[in-house]
């Protein structure tokens, strides 16, 4: 009985997680594409990993409008983590 009840509850919670749209993590990948933008060190490396990111948030938000929303969550973290690799080949520290 309480394995069962142990699955509903996650089976909810995994349920209540995808059915929101992923806010906060648009919003560091925004934060996140700024900072790299705003490093004024460049390189074509750097440069096309920020297009990269770039792309991966606009994926994410085309995916919000489609309702897919662990979808887009995972974009915006991939867009996150991008902007991250750009910032530090442009020669930023960025460790949010």
């Amino acid at each position: 009985m309480k394995k069962q009840l142990f699955f509903a509850a996650l089976a909810l919670l995994l349920a209540s997680c995808a059915t929101k749209p992923p806010v906060q993590e648009m919003a560091e990948a925004r934060s996140a594409i700024e900072r790299a933008q705003q490093l004024n060190r460049s390189s074509a490396r750097a440069n096309s990993v920020l297009k990269s990111a770039e792309e991966s948030l606009k994926e994410a938000a085309a995916a919000i409008d489609d309702k897919r929303y662990e979808t887009a969550r995972r974009k915006a973290l991939e867009a996150k983590r991008q902007a991250q690799l750009a910032a530090s080949l442009k020669g930023g520290v960025d460790d949010h």
